[in-house]
């Protein structure tokens, strides 16, 4: 396989951030193989390499940030300035995971650890010729509480869909949850 028909594969896939493991099952080879692809597409300045075994076909925050780390989405402040909901551009564009909490400050992007249980309320967005996944405004709102901080004014936002979401955090026991579940009380 030629290297302009990788970046086409890889370009029409819709993922445009890939380890050497999935580069390897996209391309059906060796990832001894694949690695070696990697570092041609590098080579060609056709992609970059965000973190060690991982190239990016995209310079998009965005995309970068829901497809590096994964599972994932992008929330809070991050989240309602994608959907033209806010104006300020965010210094640090913050997502949630189950897993590690991890910082990338050299590309701007903040992971935070959340309860698995509380990992819902998100959507698929087309971005660039590929995707993000982006939390709905409430669970924005409610992933901000959750981590301490205080939601901006003026949002509209649906009061039904903020308290069911706000159910699944009073199941839990954790100080941030019973913050939640406090904070919405006060609101409906």
């Amino acid at each position: 396989m030629r290297l302009y028909e990788i970046k086409e594969l890889l370009e029409s896939s819709g993922r445009l951030v890939v380890d050497v493991k999935q580069l390897s099952i996209l391309l059906g080879i060796p990832r001894s193989h694949a690695k070696v692809y990697a570092a041609r597409l590098v080579s060609k300045n056709w992609a970059w390499r965000p973190r060690k075994g991982i190239i990016a076909l995209t310079d998009d925050e965005f995309v970068l940030a829901t497809q590096l780390v994964e599972p994932s989405y992008i929330s809070m402040h991050s989240a309602l300035y994608l959907q033209d909901l806010l104006d300020q551009v965010p210094v640090l564009i913050d997502c949630v995971t189950t897993r590690q909490s991890l910082s990338l400050k050299n590309l701007g992007i903040r992971y935070r650890r959340i309860n698995p249980m509380l990992f819902f309320g998100y959507k698929r967005l087309d971005r660039q010729k590929s995707y993000v996944h982006v939390a709905i405004p409430e669970k924005a709102v409610l992933d901000m509480v959750y981590f301490g901080y205080s939601p901006p004014d003026g949002i509209e936002l649906n009061m039904d869909i903020l308290s069911r979401m706000a159910e699944n955090f009073s199941m839990l026991k954790s100080p941030r949850a019973r913050r939640v579940a406090k904070w919405v009380r006060g609101i409906c």
